[in-house]
């Protein structure tokens, strides 16, 4: 299997199955490739999925055939987005690639078929046309910045025409990986990891294709976790002696984190399946966490003994991860407008239970990692009007400043395009 076979595995594998990016390519990955071809493959099955709606739309502008069958519809789209996106990749070698990859499936037939569709694009790239955006904004930024038309139109309500542009054409350098520096284990970080943007703890390493194999990881020197969700452990404000409970908590990470805040007090992780449980279970492990215990339970189900008895409550709720598209690019494709519903509903259940659990006086901690009004403000909004025990309680504090001055009513909304981090959703609110 060469480089582009494999590129071709993972997004004929993210199409059909509807599975995760990250996770087909972490097993394709696993076999011994060079650092030059795992870049690529990489890259390749990246810009594929993440350029989809584009590049599907100009590929119809080319196609003679009624119908192409799935596995030589995805050697046309690797083969097109080297050819509008790759342009360190010659044509003739985008081209005549695919052309080998058609006989590598056993579809030989179809060689000429993807020759002369790939030929007649590459001696055509000036002349593609793309939706007028005059006439169908919507329609021009869900083929232009391929991201799904229902969510172009949502963007467009709730921020605006100048915002969503930016939003949608914001791309960030995914080479990149952040960690999160593990305080319960004292061992010393590289010179080549590169300052947060935001936190002391926080860092960045370029070109990490297996974290999870470096000596550093396997002794909890680090953990990955991005720095929007390190944010929300900080605006929790926990001290030292404070009892935790983190719901929806795996695999751990703001766990973990929040032991080192509560030093002197405890950690409950709630989650739901037993085979995350395990993860967070591993998670601890690895990290040297001792003052934490782990719950399977559902979150949105009441826990009566759990009445009043916690100082800090962070609810991470399961969400629309609208917030990561930026470089989780699958989530554009699996992702469906009918999914917000019953997320919302899922949100407002636990939220529900878990405020019950914050102690008069304590915190509770509400956060998504998307940015959809309807999971974020909007919640907070009905959560507040069945529940006038709890007020917003700006986390400014705990936040760094030109963080805080973003604050609105006790709420905070991370954008990609603007913090260059994770799109997240931060609300404080206090128990009166």
């Amino acid at each position: 299997m060469n480089a582009r076979q494999a590129a071709l595995e993972i997004v004929s594998n993210v199409l059909k199955n509807k599975s995760y990016l990250n996770l087909e390519s972490k097993r394709v990955l696993s076999a011994n490739w060079s650092a030059e071809d795992k870049r690529f493959i990489t890259a390749l099955a990246n810009t594929t999925i993440e350029n989809l709606f584009r590049i599907d739309y100009v590929l119809k502008q080319f196609i003679t055939a009624k119908r192409v069958h799935a596995v030589i519809m995805n050697i046309l789209r690797i083969g097109a987005c080297q050819l509008l996106f790759f342009e360190s990749v010659p044509a003739s070698a985008a081209v005549n690639e695919s052309v080998k990859l058609v006989e590598k499936v056993g579809k030989r037939q179809l060689k000429g078929f993807v020759n002369a569709t790939l030929r007649n694009l590459s001696k055509n790239l000036g002349k593609i046309s793309y939706p007028d955006r005059e006439t169908d904004l919507a329609e021009f930024l869900h083929i232009f910045y391929s991201y799904p038309k229902w969510l172009c139109e949502k963007y467009l309500a709730e921020y605006g025409e100048q915002q969503t542009e930016q939003m949608l054409s914001f791309s960030n350098d995914h080479s990149l990986t952040c960690v999160r520096k593990n305080l319960l284990r004292d061992m010393r970080l590289p010179e080549n990891f590169s300052a947060g943007k935001y936190l002391e703890d926080a860092f960045y390493i370029k070109n990490a294709s297996s974290i999870e194999k470096m000596p550093l990881f396997t002794g909890g020197g680090i953990a990955v976790q991005g720095e929007a969700s390190m944010l929300c452990v900080h605006a929790a404000g926990i001290g030292k002696q404070d009892r935790v409970l983190d719901a929806c908590a795996a695999p751990g990470g703001k766990s973990a984190y929040a032991s080192q805040f509560a030093s002197g007090g405890q950690i409950v992780s709630m989650e739901l399946y037993p085979h995350r449980a395990k993860l967070i279970e591993e998670t601890f492990e690895r990290l040297g966490v001792a003052n934490a215990q782990i719950l399977v339970q559902d979150a949105s189900k009441d826990i009566c003994d759990y009445h009043d008895g916690f100082d800090v409550v962070m609810v991470d709720a399961p969400c629309s991860a609208l917030g990561l598209l930026y470089r989780k690019p699958d989530i554009k494709i699996l992702k469906q407008k009918e999914d917000i519903p019953p997320l919302v509903k899922t949100q407002r259940a636990i939220l529900e239970a878990c405020a019950s659990y914050v102690k008069k006086g304590g915190t509770l901690l509400y956060s998504t990692c998307t940015i959809d009004r309807a999971e974020n403000e909007d919640n907070m909004e009905w959560f507040l009007k069945g529940h006038p025990e709890f007020v917003m309680n700006e986390p400014g504090k705990y936040l760094p400043e030109k963080l805080s001055k973003r604050l609105h009513g006790g709420m905070l909304q991370l954008f990609p395009h603007i913090d260059g981090i994770d799109g997240f959703f931060i609300a404080r609110l206090k128990r009166i």
